[in-house]
């Protein structure tokens, strides 16, 4: 059972990936992106196809959104909240990946969720939910 301590240390530590998957997207290194997925992670996005299973399949579809961005870009977070306990953690959030020189409100904000497991004592992303909320 999840003591507070626990809870709290497994929270540090998603946060923490989460940190380091937003920097990974900001540079766009797919390696680095992919280290916070499993092998048979589910993501169901907003760009066909609406479902990836795998992280080869799911590699792929980074690599095409990347050529949508000419530089850098910034990702912002907000209404993030995490649960997790021992071996199983959520995240919910709301997301904008935008490119640096368009300013700071281009782009679309989407939902994202995302199922993480403690496997081999190390988080990752199991499952990802992105959509766009109805209305823009």
């Amino acid at each position: 059972m999840a003591t507070a301590t626990s809870i709290e240390n497994n929270e540090n530590e998603i946060r923490k990936l989460i940190d380091s998957w937003a920097d990974a997207v900001a540079a766009k290194d797919i390696d680095a992106i992919m280290k916070h997925y499993s092998e048979d992670v589910v993501v169901f996005d907003v760009p066909p196809p609406l479902q990836e299973t795998g992280r080869n399949a799911y590699r792929k579809h980074w690599e095409s959104w990347f050529k949508m961005f000419d530089g850098p870009l910034n990702v912002e977070f907000k209404n993030m909240e995490i649960t997790v306990g021992d071996e199983v953690g959520f995240l919910h959030t709301l997301t904008r990946v935008s490119e640096q020189k368009s300013g700071p409100d281009s782009g679309s904000w989407v939902r994202v969720t995302v199922g993480y497991r403690k496997i081999d004592g190390d988080w990752i992303a199991t499952h990802e939910h992105v959509s766009i909320p109805a209305g823009g």
